[in-house]
């Protein structure tokens, strides 16, 4: 597009670049001429919106029909009357069909949509006339209980169950008549989605009607109409040849039992599912269906089985087959169950169902026992025979191993947990067999290839967190479970010189099992599983001694895997890289293909699992003593550890980072066990254990920080030194005799951070000294209570970290910590050199010097609010303008406090200091806009940051980029709105009245393109709020009123393509600007309308909502806009039944049900002129070559024609492939059937079968077909 702004209208007319069909050419062949439909309609979203116009059409037509069916009429006789006048609206409309197809050979579009409707009526006048027969019937020959209920001279008579079959007989046959008409007349997928659709929307009405027949149950005449009418449902769909017709009718088969276990209850209706699903399965492998669509249909039906299974558990339901079904072993859920792994055994087979196995997997976990029993067993034996099958696909082995494995462990917590599900309790003989038979399973199929080692891994982490591993009785099974994964790491430790380098699956398998065998160590030492008694035989009591051997065990056989051991960095950076999988789809395989962009992480080798666990197992298995001199056996892991930091590992900052977070670690149990001994004691005295734990947490860091040094390692260079220090940090947390560790690696970490100038430590010292410090002050008995008592610095107040209350020398901390950057920052700013490139941090030095002054100065809240405006002052006088990223926040903050001990400000002082900080953004603001404050900041180097997001953001946030400073002004301006809105209820919301309307003037002037519109819902509130200020009602009203008329406005100004007065902005803005608006009013209208309509009742919105649906339906098929075109297929219908649900009549409930079904009817009527779905189901969408045909004595040699190929994928480029010219065949000559011959010369056939042979069409029919202009179009039908 070209930007030409000169004599230029307010209104752009502008259309839709579309590619050259050059673009998109990517084989030749003479004559023939591949056509994409990205050129023109979107012919898949097309089909998709026809489609579900059509099926909510047909829905919403049947819930009309049955309004109309089950209204109650004056006499018996009506039904003949309405059945007369149904058949003979369904005479006309098939005489009409009838004229068209004998005159044309074919019927058109408006014809599909009047045989449709003569189908539907036909269904209807078929009850009625059905039901006046039996009528009929029981006035002459009455019975009791066959086909009559009493004498039909009695007001409540109704027929008998029998006549629940005879209707069900008459919908099979009028079906079976409706098929043959439509495919003698071709009549395309409305008529026949009408056919399949209507015995099943029959036997849905039925569960109002049939179940008053059969006396409120399901009976035998009752099921078989079930089986009658779903089978025939099913049976047009599967011979339809259409997946989409299937799925239709298999949805709706399913959904159905669930209607009547409504009405019904006790299991009856949910025991009719399993006859449907085994029906299902024989039908699914019709041969004519798409595999593509019923594969991932099948997810739908499989939640449904689970659905049905979860309801007859919780209701503790029956198998109900005309009688109950009284069995211990076989249950609803299992009979469910089974109908599912019977029936669809050969659509398996077939590799048509792969969510099939995994729903049976997943339907495992709702099983009550003992037939669960059976039930796993079964699985069990299903998957070895699946995992020995060659075309099973790896990936429907892994879903359904991972989900037996997540059964079993559903299973186990569900049985626990009790109440319904209490029955789901597996026999305990039987427990440890599903268990078991995985880690075989699993161990043996990712070894041969059969499973990948993920879902294994899954496995092995899902029965370690089951209840029975961690809350169970005996320790027998926990030992067995990590013996196991003992001897699996013992084989892969003997086989480790087998493992090469650059085998990266191997390592990673190796690595992930040290990691889960150590993990699943320390969790059951964590929950006490692993106790067999040895400790107590030999005397030792608290310790977890099987931990501490099974440790050392670890240990060593991690020594011996380090080889080809990974890290933790690059195993979990691996593991998210998999997560941000891109798949894509590549219609000429018809596969999957994933895109990996891994980029590893190296923590470094001390970071690996084989290191860091055995050292956790040891410590959480020896803090568990209670003896005192227990605390040294702290020591030996320190050693191991410092051991390999100092001689075995590599001497960098990486190795010193992993070494103090794994000091932290090693650390945590024992720490956590003297908090925990503290605080339920009542010590009143520092114990030894508190100051020999201290004394040696800190022995480690500074051993080794001597011991480095004098080896030579002083760099502090990259984020390994940052992590450093952020572990010295979390040490200092784990102090437990009140200041020994806290102070000391406090310090420690200050001192490194000051010296070598690390930012992010420096930022966070101020938070680590105030959790450190509630930690400290916590404690029953620390070592401060033996200091010098200093009245003032005893003295507890308020803080500003959150209010919490600290005692004031708690201050000197914070203000040593703030003081001492600012200090250096000041030196450093004092020097007359050049620019400081890496300047210390101030804002949060300068807040740790404000929480420590609050702290330690008495009537602190004026210095307080003193301290911000000189803070601002600062900033403006030095040029820092990253204060003022939080300053309004600080001085909203100070003014409260000082409101709140002055009371300058009354007692309703909040919403007025919310508005004075607003006036005081507002000053800043313009202050910006002016230029004023940064007047005396340094010029922005115009260059690009180099670096990753954290330095990116770091130089956004100290306004080192130019645009960081246009931000810097919006947030300033956010402020203004945000306090306003805060203190709205001061002086009647004026000033945020006044800031919204400011704010979208702003947006709009800086030509914000999104932000601009979320402006309008402050107005909203903003309006709400004023006029219920001032009028104490009717702000609801307007505020909706408001968002309706900004809706409309931007409606229009999104349909004319309008400008915004931004005539200086290019086709390309104005364009997006455009759909924004056009987004947002889709929003802002129906949410206006809601708000309206409160008072007014609920048809105001559904007029409201049905009338914009409507204009938004006209701009989308106008203008090509995918968005409105869905918008309008919920909006409309949407709003017609708004307004149905609000009339009481039902027959005017009706009319609007019918009025949905046409509206959506007519939506999908232009879906399909869109698609260019003629009757043929054949669309041409640029020019092809065209041959006039002539009729002369000797025929013409036949001119060449172009072949217009359709392609089932959207805008997909076809690969390039080199085919060898073939040897011509003979013209094929083919008997048309009306006397005479068509021949297809042999280079047409040529170009036909290349054209094929280049072009993927799984799931569709290739067609050759003539159009009425004479032009040979090879077309695709969906199968």
């Amino acid at each position: 597009m070209e930007d030409d702004s000169t004599g230029r209208s307010r209104f752009r007319n502008i259309k839709k670049a579309v590619v050259n069909d050059e673009e998109h050419q990517s084989n030749y062949y003479p004559g023939v001429k591949i056509e994409y439909f990205s050129q023109g309609s979107d012919l898949d979203s097309a089909k998709i919106g026809m489609l579900f116009s059509i099926v909510g059409g047909i829905i919403a037509l049947a819930i009309a029909i049955a309004q109309f069916m089950t209204s109650e009429l004056d006499s018996d006789m009506e039904f003949l009357y309405l059945a007369s006048g149904a058949l003979l609206l369904v005479l006309f409309s098939y005489i009409f069909v009838e004229i068209q197809f004998h005159r044309h050979r074919e019927i058109s579009i408006v014809h599909d949509y009047v045989l449709s409707f003569g189908h539907l009526f036909a269904i209807l006048g078929a009850f009625w006339l059905s039901r006046w027969a039996l009528y009929f019937y029981c006035v002459y020959f009455p019975d009791t209980g066959i086909m009559c209920h009493g004498e039909p001279t009695q007001s409540d008579w109704m027929p008998g169950e029998w006549g629940i079959l005879v209707q069900a007989i008459v919908f099979v046959g009028l079906g079976t008549l409706q098929w043959m008409q439509n495919d003698r007349v071709k009549a395309t997928i409305l008529p026949r989605l009408v056919t399949v659709l209507s015995p099943l929307v029959i036997l849905l009405i039925g569960a109002t009607i049939w179940v008053d027949w059969a006396d409120g149950d399901i009976s035998l005449p009752l099921i078989l109409a079930t089986i009658a009418l779903t089978g025939a449902g099913m049976w047009f769909g599967s011979t339809s040849n259409r997946a989409p017709l299937f799925l239709s009718s298999a949805f709706l088969s399913s959904f159905i039992p669930f209607v009547y276990e409504l009405n019904v209850g006790g299991g009856a209706g949910l025991s009719l599912l399993a006859i449907v699903v085994l029906m299902q399965g024989v039908f699914a492998s019709a041969k004519g269906l798409s595999q593509t669509m019923i594969q991932r249909g099948s997810i739908g039906l499989v939640m449904m089985v689970l659905i049905a299974e979860f309801w007859a558990v919780d209701s503790k339901l029956d198998i109900i087959i005309v009688e109950s079904i009284d069995s211990s072993l076989l249950s609803l859920p299992l009979f469910i169950w089974l109908s599912l792994l019977i029936g669809y055994f050969i659509p398996v087979h077939m590799r048509r169902v792969p969510w099939m196995p995994i729903g049976l997997a997943v339907g495992l976990s709702l099983l009550p026992s003992p037939g669960s029993a059976l039930a796993w067993a079964l699985a069990l034996i299903a998957f070895v025979y699946m995992l020995n099958q060659p075309q099973t696909r790896r990936w429907v082995a892994d879903w359904t191993y991972a989900m037996l494995a997540t059964s079993w462990f559903i299973v186990n917590w569900l049985s626990w947990i009790g109440g319904p599900f209490q029955i789901l309790s597996l026999d305990p003989n039987f427990l440890i067999i599903p268990p078991a038979s995985l880690l075989i399973l699993g161990y043996f199929g990712s070894r041969h290839g059969k499973l990948s080692s993920a879902p294994y891994h899954l496995a092995v982490i899902l029965i370690l967190l089951s209840h029975e591993m961690l809350f169970g009785t005996g320790s027998w099974l926990p030992l067995m479970f990590v013996l196991y994964l003992m001897l699996l790491l013992l084989r892969e430790a003997i086989e480790v010189n087998q493992v090469r380098q650059d085998d990266v699956n191997a390592r990673n398998n190796t690595t992930m099992l040290v990691l889960v065998t150590g993990f699943s160590i320390f969790i059951l030492e964590w929950m006490g599983r692993l106790d067999s008694g040895l400790g107590k035989q030999l005397g030792i009591t608290d310790l977890g001694l099987e931990a501490l051997l099974l440790s050392v065990a670890l240990y060593a056989l991690g020594r011996n895997l380090r080889s080809i051991e990974y890290d933790l960095g690059r195993i979990f950076s691996g593991l998210f890289s998999s997560l941000l999988e891109v798949s894509d789809w590549n219609p000429l395989t018809g596969e999957w293909s994933s895109k990996k962009n891994v980029k590893h992480i190296e923590l470094g080798p001390a970071m690996r699992a084989s290191m860091i666990l055995p050292l956790l197992i040891f410590s959480l298995s020896a803090a568990g003593g209670s003896q005192t001199w227990v605390v040294l056996l702290l020591l030996l892991p320190i050693m191991v550890l410092m051991r390999e930091i100092l001689f075995e590992l590599p001497q960098d900052n990486k190795t010193r980072a992993a070494g103090i977070w794994l000091l932290f670690f090693v650390g945590l149990p024992w720490s956590f066990r003297i908090h925990t001994a503290l605080f339920t004691g009542d010590a009143d005295a520092v114990s030894s254990a508190q100051i020999i734990f201290d004394l040696i947490m800190i022995s480690g860091p500074l051993l080794g920080h001597v011991m480095l040094t004098k080896q030579g390692v002083k760099s502090e260079e990259g984020n390994a030194a940052d992590w450093l220090l952020y572990g010295v940090m979390a040490v200092a947390l784990l102090d437990v005799s009140g200041g020994i560790v806290f102070v000391t690696m406090m310090m420690l970490a200050m001192v490194r951070s000051i010296q070598h100038k690390r930012k992010d430590p420096i930022i966070l010292l101020p938070l680590i000294w105030a959790f450190g410090s509630i930690l400290l002050t916590e404690l029953p008995a620390s070592i401060i209570d033996y200091a010098p008592k200093i009245t003032s610095l005893l003295v507890v107040r308020s803080s500003l970290f959150f209010g919490y209350e600290f005692p004031a020398w708690i201050g000197l901390g914070w203000l040593i910590i703030g003081l001492v950057p600012l200090i250096f920052f000041a030196r450093e700013n004092s020097s007359k050199g050049s620019e400081i490139e890496n300047p210390y941090p101030v804002i949060m030095p300068f807040t740790s010097l404000l929480l420590g002054l609050h702290l330690l100065v008495a009537q602190s809240h004026l210095l307080l609010l003193v301290a911000v405006i000189a803070a601002a002052i600062g900033a403006y006088i030095s040029g820092k303008m990253a204060v003022f990223w939080t300053w309004p926040l600080f001085f909203a903050l100070s003014l409260d406090f000082v409101a709140q001990e002055e009371l300058w400000l009354g007692d309703e002082w909040e919403s007025q200091v919310f508005t004075i900080t607003s006036l005081v953004s507002w000053a800043l603001t313009i202050l910006y806009w002016k230029g004023i404050l940064q007047s005396r900041s340094p010029p922005i180097k115009e260059e690009n940051i180099v670096g990753g997001l954290y330095t990116k953001l770091e130089s956004f946030l100290m306004l080192k980029n130019p645009i960081s400073r246009e931000y810097l002004g919006n947030s300033l301006l956010a402020y203004s709105l945000i306090f306003s809105w805060l203190g709205i209820e001061s002086f009647m919301g004026i000033a945020f009245l006044i800031s919204a309307f400011v704010v979208s003037y702003r947006l709009w002037e800086q030509r914000y393109t999104k932000i601009i519109f979320i402006s309008v819902i402050f107005q909203a509130i903003a309006i709400d709020n004023t006029i219920n200020e001032i009028f104490h009602s009717g702000g609801l009203e307007a505020s909706g009123i408001w968002l309706v008329l900004v809706g409309l406005f931007m409606t229009w100004a999104s349909w004319r393509t309008w400008d915004w007065e931004w005539n200086e902005a290019s086709d390309e803005t104005i364009i997006k600007l455009s759909n924004y608006a056009g987004i947002y009013a889709a929003c802002y209208v129906p949410i206006g309308a809601l708000i309206a309509s409160v008072d007014q009742g609920m048809w105001l919105f559904g007029a409201i909502l049905s009338v914009f649906g409507g204009v938004q339906m006209m701009i989308g098929f106008e203008q090509d806009e995918k968005w409105r075109r869905i918008y309008t297929l919920i909006a409309i219908p949407i709003g017609i039944l708004i307004i149905a649900g609000d009339i009481s009549n039902g027959i005017l409930q009706g009319v609007m049900y019918l009025l949905a079904a046409l509206t959506l009817f007519g939506q999908g009527f232009l879906y399909m002129s869109r698609a260019g779905l003629q009757v043929s189901g054949t669309t041409a969408v640029s020019g092809v070559v065209e041959e006039e045909i002539t009729t002369s004595e000797t025929p013409p040699p036949v001119n060449e024609p172009d072949i217009s190929v359709e392609e089932e994928a959207d805008g997909t480029q076809i690969e390039s492939i080199s085919i060898p010219a073939p040897v011509l065949p003979s013209p094929k000559r083919f008997d048309s059937g009306k006397g005479f011959d068509v021949e297809l010369p042999h280079d047409v056939m040529h170009r036909i079968i290349s054209a094929l042979d280049a072009t993927s069409y799984d799931g569709y029919r290739p067609i050759v077909k003539w159009d009425e202009h004479g032009r040979v179009i090879l077309d695709f039908e969906l199968i």
